[in-house]
């Protein structure tokens, strides 16, 4: 038996497990990304934060939908691994001062988070369809297709905008000197 969940005796037991955890990680997505939203300093970038929040609120009913058809009301389980990810750019936010760098670590957090998600969604929609429900798994598909667009848009925002404007601003910082043995 795992510290957060009960014990896994079939792969419905592993559905519903992964499915709570989904719903966890969906609702600490849009908390927390209200939060990064208020800390980013690029327009473009704000603007996309707040359509992937708007979306996690939609993926929310989804698998609350998927959970109604299964009947099953699987408990909402911390993710160790999403709590990790949005940790980490808080503690580095902590230490970023200059907003444009600051922008950079939002948006690889983002696409960090995205990706992650991503993987969980496809995962539960191969476990939908072993389970002999694929109609499940399409309610899914569109939270799998919105993660895996946001962290491509997330790499896509650093590469062709926020990076240029965090080096145009002096945001290269020191160069790393190699202390030879």
């Amino acid at each position: 038996m795992g510290l957060l969940s009960k014990d896994i005796r079939s792969l419905d037991d592993l559905l519903i497990q992964g499915l709570g955890e989904l719903l966890y990680t969906e609702r600490r997505i849009a908390k927390t990304l209200s939060l990064m939203s208020g800390k980013a300093s690029d327009a473009a970038l704000r603007r996309e934060i707040e359509q992937c929040r708007a979306a996690a609120v939609g993926n929310i009913a989804k698998i609350e939908e998927v959970c109604r058809r299964r009947d099953c009301s699987p408990r909402v389980l911390e993710s160790p691994a999403i709590d990790g990810i949005f940790i980490s750019e808080e503690e580095l936010a902590g230490e970023i001062e200059d907003c444009h760098v600051l922008d950079i670590a939002i948006a690889g957090a983002v696409q960090a988070a995205a990706a992650y998600t991503a993987a969980r969604y496809a995962t539960l929609m191969g476990r939908l369809s072993g389970l002999g429900r694929p109609d499940c798994g399409r309610l899914l598909q569109a939270g799998l297709l919105h993660h895996q667009r946001a962290a491509d848009t997330m790499r896509l925002l650093a590469d062709q905008r926020l990076n240029e404007r965090a080096l145009r601003r002096g945001g290269r910082g020191s160069v790393p000197v190699a202390i030879a043995s």
